[in-house]
Formats: structure tokens, C-alpha cells, sequence
């Protein structure tokens, strides 16, 4: 009788561990958005780099309001356009439209590091020569795994790190 008892008593410890895990987990699902208005050009993007990684849409029109807001200020800067450009097209309801505008956006914040090497610090160039019906593409994300947010889940490590004093290949 005692086993059965004990085995009870584990079996309620097991289940409150689990529902406190998942009370945990979904207090901690904050809005990727909250967490990225700085201010700055470079989190909003990185954040919505990892979106895509992801494969979700969640928040991207407002993190692409963030890099607009952001880039009032540096209108002028080399690649500043591009960002903006993208930036309002990345909130779209379908993922391959997002990442079009991802694309955009790429470009031109590899264009604005570039031109500002004391914001590159941390980040790296990635190019995955297989996506875009195998034109390839270029991103910055932060140093350490390759998280590719053109493929997603289909090709989620799929890229080359590139020194920011590497010709950039062609997409």
C-alpha cells in the first residue's frame, strides 16, 4: 500500500512541475517587439532576424516601425534607405514577403555596419548560396550559430560567416 501511495505523491509532484513549467514558459513569451525599442537600427533588425529564423511572424510591423523610427534620425547614412524600404514591407501576413523585405533590409544594414564599423562589434556577415531559388542572400546576425532567416526550420544552419573586409558574393 505504501508504494502506491508514494507513487501517488510523485505523480502530483510530476504534474505541479509541469504546469509550473508552462505557467513559467508563458509568462516568459514576451513580445519580441518589447524588447527591441532602443532606439537603434540594429536590435529591431536582429530581432526580426530571429523571427524569420523561427519561421513566425509575430510582431514583424512592429519591429519594422521601430527601424522606421529609428532611422528618421540618420536619414543620409549609407544604407539607411534600403532598411527603411524593407522595413515597410516586412510586417507582411506571409512569410515569403517578409523575408523579401528581409532581404532589403540586409543589404542595408551590411551597408550601414560597413560604413560604421564600431556598431559591427558582436555581429557577423552570413550568406546562405542556396536560398532564393539558389541566387543566395546575405544577413548580419550576432556572432555564434548560424541561424538562417530566409530558410527557417528547412535549412536552419545553412550559411557562411564572412569577414566585414570580404567581398560580398553576389545575390
Amino acid at each position: 500500500m505504501w508504494y502506491r501511495s508514494f507513487a501517488m505523491k510523485r505523480v502530483s509532484i510530476g504534474v505541479s512541475l509541469v504546469i509550473a513549467a508552462a505557467l513559467a514558459s508563458a509568462c516568459g513569451k514576451d513580445n519580441p517587439a518589447e524588447k527591441t525599442g532602443d532606439g537603434t537600427l540594429l536590435t529591431p533588425y536582429l530581432a526580426i532576424g530571429d523571427t524569420l529564423a523561427s519561421d513566425k511572424l509575430d510582431a514583424l510591423d512592429k519591429l519594422g516601425a521601430q527601424v522606421i523610427q529609428a532611422a528618421e534620425s540618420m536619414q543620409g547614412q549609407p544604407g539607411v534607405d534600403a532598411m527603411v524600404q524593407g522595413a515597410g514591407r516586412v510586417g507582411a501576413q506571409d512569410i515569403q514577403t517578409a523575408r523579401s523585405a528581409f532581404q532589403k533590409m540586409s543589404g542595408g544594414m551590411i551597408e550601414y555596419l560597413k560604413a560604421n564599423p564600431d556598431a559591427q562589434s558582436g555581429n557577423t556577415i552570413v550568406h546562405c548560396p542556396m536560398t532564393f531559388g539558389g541566387k543566395g542572400g546575405l544577413w548580419v546576425q550576432p556572432q555564434g550559430k548560424v541561424m538562417n532567416p530566409y530558410e527557417g526550420a528547412m535549412m536552419l544552419h545553412c550559411g557562411d560567416k564572412l569577414d566585414w573586409t570580404a567581398e560580398l558574393p553576389q545575390t
